[in-house]
């Protein structure tokens, strides 16, 4: 008989107590993360060589781009239209490569000049890109529009950092054109 008082007193409570209140926000728990952004570790050496390399990078494919923009303003192809967002991709990653490096510290003036040169580059590929989400047209008028902040050497940011680099450096502009030139040329 004690058991069985026992027993019924203690389901309830094990009820009770199983059932716990938790946290009383009602959103879901979501996880996060966090893109981990690692930085490229540059020597002072290899500084000027590997930003004039990715600053002729970049102009080969604002070119590209702009040739796909072309053809897919002639064409009624909807590849084209693709292929100047895969390009708008691949510059990105090209501002990727400048913006995440460890800049050594006899640079770091003339890297803040190649930020600014980047943040403003980066205004025509978020246009390009939210345009992706849309049709043909759209893309065509953000490529056309988003021109104007792709001025990459011929803009100010741009082509006052390589003048100081090629004061420092008077090879590493030529050198970079010349490797970049060959590759792109296979």
């Amino acid at each position: 008989m004690r058991a069985k008082k026992l027993v019924t007193l203690a389901v309830p409570f094990m009820l009770l107590v199983g059932c716990e209140v938790g946290d009383k926000d009602s959103t879901h728990k979501t996880e996060q993360t966090s893109k981990v952004i690692t930085k490229t570790v540059i020597s002072e050496q290899q500084y000027p060589y590997y930003i004039c390399e990715q600053v002729v990078e970049f102009q080969f494919k604002k070119d590209e781009l702009l040739l796909n923009l072309g053809e897919s303003l002639k064409g009624k192809e909807k590849a084209k239209a693709k292929a100047v967002l895969k390009t708008s991709n691949e510059i990105d990653k090209i501002l990727d490569n400048m913006e995440h490096i460890k800049v050594p510290d006899t640079y770091k003036d003339i890297h803040k000049s190649i930020q600014e040169g980047v943040t403003e580059a980066r205004k025509a590929t978020k246009l390009i890109k939210d345009a992706g989400k849309e049709d043909k047209q759209k893309i065509q008028e953000a490529t056309m529009k988003g021109t104007e902040f792709l001025s990459g050497v011929d803009g100010e940011h741009w082509k006052k950092a390589i003048y100081e680099l090629s004061q420092e450096n008077k090879d590493a502009y030529s050198k970079a054109l010349d490797k970049k030139v060959k590759e792109h040329s296979k």
